[in-house]
């Protein structure tokens, strides 16, 4: 679920949309705009076969405060989790920065509880910087706490390049990372990504490379021996299923 991105103008990307102020209202003034959702397939690079549907939300048309950020966050937990109890996806995939689980720990805890029978199907992606970790010990407890109910556990790699985020690798200790694809079609940067990914304690057959929109990425990807990939070339975006509510409403 990634929760950077803001776009001013109606994505064409198929998505699921809900009015911003009912997914983020908070003390603050609603927000004008909409929450969207899109499902990226993630797919085995090496095999076929298909690991988890990512729920991917982003912010259209506002730029949501940090509380507005972990509030669409929650919800996209909410919908992912209702994906798998209405047996509409095998495995879905979401993403929870680190300044959520530190503010909202009661409410995600919550969410889980209430989909005991589920969760196991589920995979979380962490985000954010290490500098604004008030407690690395609270991180730490709570990465135990989702693979105690055998959710693995991942981080999404913001910067540049992996290597700039080693002291998240050591903080999560993740099971998987995903990182966007080098702009580059070929050479050094896909061989430094899998060389990076050892640094960083994880086999390149635990990297997921997003945005892989040709099939010359793709062969990259797979000379550079990366597990998994997103992106049209790989599997294009689908729109997820709206809840059940909605469609009995629309079939009234």
């Amino acid at each position: 679920m990634g929760l950077r991105l803001i776009r001013m103008n109606k994505s064409p990307t198929p998505a699921h949309r809900w009015p911003a102020p009912l997914v983020c209202a908070t003390a603050a003034a609603p927000p004008v705009g909409s929450v969207c959702a899109t499902v990226w397939p993630t797919r085995s690079l090496q095999a076929r076969s298909r690991w988890f549907d990512e729920l991917y939300l982003w912010a259209e048309d506002f730029e949501p405060t940090p509380e507005q950020w972990s509030r669409i966050q929650l919800h996209g937990l909410e919908q992912g989790l209702a994906m798998l109890a209405r047996e509409e996806a095998e495995h879905v995939g979401i993403t929870l920065s680190l300044g959520t689980v530190q503010k909202f720990d009661e409410q995600i805890d919550a969410l889980l509880s209430a989909h005991a029978l589920v969760v196991h199907r589920l995979s979380v992606m962490l985000r954010g910087s290490v500098d604004q970790v008030r407690s690395t010990y609270r991180i730490r407890a709570f990465v135990e706490y989702l693979r105690a109910q055998q959710i693995p556990v991942g981080l999404r790699v913001t910067e540049a390049r992996l290597a700039m985020e080693l002291r998240a690798f050591g903080l999560i200790q993740p099971d998987f990372a995903k990182v966007l694809a080098p702009p580059a079609v070929k050479g050094v940067p896909w061989d430094n990504l899998a060389i990076e990914a050892r640094v960083a304690g994880i086999s390149e057959q635990w990297l997921i490379v997003a945005g892989l929109q040709t099939r010359s990425q793709v062969d990259c990807a797979v000379r550079a021996g990366i597990g998994f990939g997103q992106g049209s070339a790989v599997r294009p975006a689908q729109v997820p299923p709206p809840p059940r509510r909605r469609r009995a409403a629309a079939a009234a």
